[in-house]
């Protein structure tokens, strides 16, 4: 499929309305999609943009926050254990466990607190006591995030419910190609994106971690990226 045949699937798809989801629950959107433009994968080739696109479909009223991607390497500057037996909780399964999103300029509920320095493009994880443990480089980052979702289809949908059945009309869609660390910095500053905190101990006392997560709202992912081409 080149580019000017996938213009003309979505103006088709578009020019259908509102069509049922094919599926119920937060899957239904990208399953309906795929379905309609007859795919089989959350990725397609195109050639002429230089390779294989990921596909991300999201309703336009979602609010829920995704997770981009995890990165873990190298980034504690204080020993997991201790950060977990310092700030941590005791969960449902009744383990000391640390889960939080947090954003920048907010606080979360135990201090922790992220911290931006610009001049070295570092994101920084601080205590409530300004120690810090954690750090990211955005450059970094934004690498492992364009390894993943360098080049984008984005569609969003609005959405009604008929008598218990959602539906969907694809009304709008852009190419994302370019991921830009200052975009993402600036998605930071403005808590668009957050850290997502995900570990607990063990029984036997070891540091059971599942990921640092970067989250998001999807419909804010236009925002990482410098370039933008409006297909819809």
């Amino acid at each position: 499929m080149n580019l000017k045949e996938l213009v003309e699937k979505l103006q088709t798809i578009r020019d259908m309305g509102y069509v049922k989801a094919l599926r119920r629950g937060n899957t239904g959107i990208g399953y309906t999609f795929e379905s309609l433009i007859g795919l089989e994968e959350t990725n397609i080739p195109i050639p002429d943009i230089g390779g294989r696109v990921e596909i991300k479909t999201t309703r336009k009223d979602s609010s829920s926050l995704v997770t981009l991607f995890t990165f873990n390497r190298g980034v504690w500057l204080k020993k997991q254990k201790e950060i977990i037996e310092q700030f941590g909780y005791e969960d449902e399964k009744g383990r000391k466990a640390l889960k939080s999103t947090i954003f920048y300029n907010r606080p979360n509920s135990l201090g922790l607190y992220i911290d931006i320095d610009d001049s070295k493009n570092i994101i920084r994880l601080f205590s409530s006591n300004h120690e810090l443990l954690a750090e990211w480089d955005v450059y970094v980052v934004v690498g492992v995030f364009s390894s993943k979702l360098s080049r984008l289809l984005f569609v969003l949908a609005d959405r009604r419910t008929i008598r218990g059945q959602e539906e969907f009309h694809f009304n709008e869609a852009y190419l994302l190609t370019e991921p830009n660390p200052r975009n993402f910095l600036n998605a930071f500053k403005n808590s668009l994106v957050g850290i997502d905190l995900r570990m607990h101990l063990k029984e036997n006392g070891t540091v059971r971690n599942r990921g640092t997560g970067f989250r998001m709202r999807e419909k804010d992912m236009l925002e990482l990226y410098g370039n933008k081409r409006n297909l819809l």
